[in-house]
């Protein structure tokens, strides 16, 4: 089984997105995948599993004690596209800002039935995000490119060196800019590809083909879809 984490401090940079988009690629291989929302605002679980009732077991019962953890999983199922969910609510705020860092691994490690989890973390390095980054395997840092975006960014790369783990960014709508191209944004993105040099792992798409894969649950996965939307994170899975 592989545990993969997705984080970043800074907020609104892609994760909940990035961990939708890794969770249904991963099951489109025929792979088990346990999709866990360590976010109090749960949007990994708007976007998988919608409900009225915010108040359904989840993170927040399994992290307290309440429930274990194949008690409260969901399973979502995207047009033949399956995957398994832990959901989480606000309740989660009770208990994650001061999580013990080892929490996570001693709930997690002796699950079965996975071939991949994966970890979406709320915009922090602290709590819950360093408990999930402590039991991964692989750590993604979504990251588009923008001034607010690139101080987090490698504020999270520092924190997880501290722990002794390596993050690798994937960067959310970036094109290379041509060697002739000046101004702002041609001079950001070359400012921002060299400050996370040797943790770049890949890119992902910002369109309305890729929104709307990550939003609708009536999307047709065709073939063609597959190989546009998540083929290329498989790949970026397998190479890192």
């Amino acid at each position: 089984m592989n545990a993969i984490t997705i984080l970043n401090q800074k907020g609104g940079c892609g994760k909940t997105s990035l961990s939708v988009l890794l969770s249904l690629a991963l099951a489109s291989t025929g792979k088990k995948v346990l999709a866990v929302d360590c976010d109090p605002q749960g949007g990994l679980t708007s976007f998988l599993d919608p409900i009225e009732d915010d108040t359904r077991p989840g993170m927040f019962e399994i992290i307290s004690g309440q429930n274990k953890i194949a008690e409260v999983v969901a399973h979502v199922n995207r047009r033949g596209i399956e995957v398994d969910l832990v959901p989480a609510d606000y309740r989660l705020d009770n208990v994650a800002p001061s999580m013990d860092p080892f929490h996570l691994r001693r709930l997690f490690k002796t699950i079965k039935g996975y071939d991949y989890l994966v970890f979406d973390c709320p915009p922090t390095v602290q709590g819950i995000s360093r408990a999930a980054a402590i039991v991964a395997d692989k750590i993604y840092i979504p990251a588009d490119i923008s001034a607010p975006t690139l101080g987090p960014t490698l504020y999270t790369l520092s924190s997880l060196a501290d722990l002794e783990k390596s993050g690798e960014v994937i960067l959310v709508g970036y094109k290379e800019p041509k060697k002739e191209s000046t101004g702002y944004m041609a001079e950001l993105s070359r400012k921002f590809t060299e400050k996370i040099n040797g943790h770049y792992a890949g890119t992902v798409p910002k369109t309305i083909t890729t929104a709307r894969a990550i939003a609708d649950p009536s999307i047709n996965w065709t073939q063609t879809k597959v190989d546009k939307i998540l083929k290329p994170l498989i790949e970026i899975v397998e190479r890192s």
